[in-house]
């Protein structure tokens, strides 16, 4: 009597997967390998391989999957079967299926055998592939939906979180009966209020950068997968880039983004285009005010604005002095300018603010390129001019000097009448015209819509609303510059407060009160020159 050949056990592999780590929380993956072992088991299938693809979503089908891996070892002949929880672990689309289907896969779940090589197979598993997909489709409209609704009311979705806060999860804001997703992150919110004053105070960009750096300051540090593993990227040094986009986001004056009609381009905003007219009012704390974001932003999208502001300046009137060409200064000459620019005919009617514009004058005709800093490397800090041919002298003490001058002017007694007055007190007024307007601009189109007003009378009513709104925003956003004398003036020691400011605004502070020319000192050693003597080798226009 003939034996029958021994029948061969089905290899089987177990595809675990979920959509989200849940590591230490319950594990998805951990609860699903006990139940597909116990359904190999019983069905007498024997299992050779584990495929698990944690926090993976199921339309994830690149190369380094377990999926991908799966399908591979089918291939090579290596297993005959899958065995999963629900046929939608593994495909999660009709795409999906045709390639099980192509393969002949058997797959086993807790509704028993699907044999993708039969008829019967074919039909169970793409009825379970179609409500797969119908089911992905309603979860997608309903987190559109749950996303507007929230966004309506000023709730961000998650991601990642402004530079300044941190987030607050749901169940703790369920525990505090409150919808703010944000709350403050002190120190860092201490940082973007300085930035934005150093902005708005006619800091660079690139100044701001530095002296966070220099601080140690740091971007917020994030995660992401890296060879299948979340890691936590560090925080990365702050750049002028990363400056110019904390400055547009309207996240920090507490206000949300709303998206338009039919989405954003490319499917995110564009900080260029984001106006207070597109966004909500956030459920968060606020940074700065509104009018001082926009402030930021009309600044950074001016035309005339340099969009490279070249290598960060490390010294003190590199880029903002100016060369007098022509080596050393020429009073003759400077006379004869401002003789001819005033209609005078005696050189001692000039007074010095006359002279000093002529001189600036002249020296822009003969030259006018920002001087350079070089040396600093060496241990040589030097100035020369931009163009490298009228002079090259030692900086340290040209710094020392301007420092001087500087610093004796605001201790003078009326160095209080230095400071513009930028703040209105009319403030909360305009802001609550805004806010009235906006609400105006609303009701407005909705009665357009519903037919109330005709288009003409709409469009009449519109420009007078927008003009108006407007002019309030001009206001507030003149109003929200910064002053960069306010830390200096009153101040008991001013030598104490101006030794204390970053580099960055001792250069605005440098910026708003002179213009300075400089001019070659000749030959010899000029290491130790005199206060009068150095000032014949400038010429300074004083601005207040």
């Amino acid at each position: 009597m003939m034996m029958s050949p021994r029948k061969q056990p089905v290899r089987a592999g177990i595809y675990l997967r979920t959509s989200v780590d849940r590591s230490g929380k319950g594990d998805r993956i951990e609860d699903q390998r006990p139940i597909c072992r116990d359904l190999a088991e019983r069905e007498g299938w024997q299992v050779v391989q584990e495929y698990v693809d944690n926090d993976v979503k199921g339309h994830s089908r690149k190369a380094t999957t377990g999926w991908a891996q799966l399908l591979a070892d089918h291939a090579a002949g290596e297993i005959d079967a899958v065995v999963i929880t629900d046929q939608d672990r593994l495909a999660r689309g009709l795409d999906d299926f045709a390639l099980l289907q192509t393969l002949g896969l058997k797959i086993l779940t807790l509704a028993g055998v699907t044999d993708l090589a039969t008829a019967e197979g074919v039909l169970r598993g793409g009825m379970s592939a179609i409500w797969a997909k119908a089911e992905t489709m309603r979860k997608a409209e309903r987190q559109k939906r749950a996303n507007e609704s929230r966004r309506t009311r000023g709730v961000p979705t998650s991601g990642r979180t402004p530079y300044g806060y941190t987030w607050i999860p749901m169940w703790k804001r369920e525990e505090r009966a409150s919808i703010a997703a944000y709350e403050l992150d002190a120190d860092r919110a201490a940082d973007v209020r300085a930035i934005f004053d150093a902005f708005l105070g006619g800091i660079p960009l690139g100044s701001i950068a530095r002296d966070l750096n220099q601080a140690g300051k740091r971007t917020l540090p994030y995660k992401r997968k890296i060879d299948g593993e979340r890691v936590e990227v560090p925080g990365a040094p702050f750049t002028p880039t990363t400056l110019r986009r904390m400055l547009m986001s309207p996240y920090y004056c507490a206000r949300l983004p709303i998206p338009p009609e039919g989405g954003w381009p490319n499917g995110r905003y564009d900080q260029d285009l984001i106006t207070v007219d597109q966004t909500v009012e956030g459920a968060w704390p606020a940074i700065v005010t509104v009018a001082e974001w926009e402030a930021a932003c009309a600044r950074l999208r001016h035309p005339e604005r340099k969009t490279s502001p070249g290598p960060t300046r490390r010294w003190l009137l590199s880029g903002l002095a100016i060369c007098g060409g022509q080596g050393k200064r020429d009073d003759a000459a400077i006379e004869a300018r401002a003789l001819e620019r005033t209609g005078k005919s005696d050189a001692a009617e000039l007074t010095p603010v006359e002279l000093a514009e002529a001189a600036v004058a002249l020296a822009e005709e003969r030259c006018g390129m920002p001087i350079r800093a070089g040396g600093g490397e060496a241990g040589i800090h030097s100035y020369r001019c931009g163009s490298m041919a009228h002079f090259m002298r030692r900086g340290d003490p040209l710094d020392s000097f301007i420092e001087r001058l500087v610093i004796a002017r605001l201790s003078a007694p009326d160095a209080a009448d230095l400071l513009v007055d930028r703040e209105r007190p009319d403030a909360a007024a305009l802001g609550a015209e805004l806010t009235k307007l906006e609400a105006v601009r609303r009701e407005l189109g909705d009665d357009r819509d519903e037919g109330l007003i005709g288009r003409p009378e709409y469009l009449r009513r519109l420009k007078r609303v927008d003009a108006r709104m407007g002019e309030i925003r001009s206001k507030l956003e003149a109003g929200a510059a910064v002053e960069p004398l306010r830390d200096l003036v009153g101040v008991e020691d001013v030598r104490a407060a101006w030794d204390a400011l970053p580099l960055g605004n001792r250069r605005a502070v440098i910026e708003v009160l002179m213009t300075i020319v400089v001019h070659s000192v000749g030959q010899g050693n000029r290491r130790n020159m005199p206060d009068a003597a150095m000032a014949r080798t400038l010429s300074i226009l004083w601005h207040r």
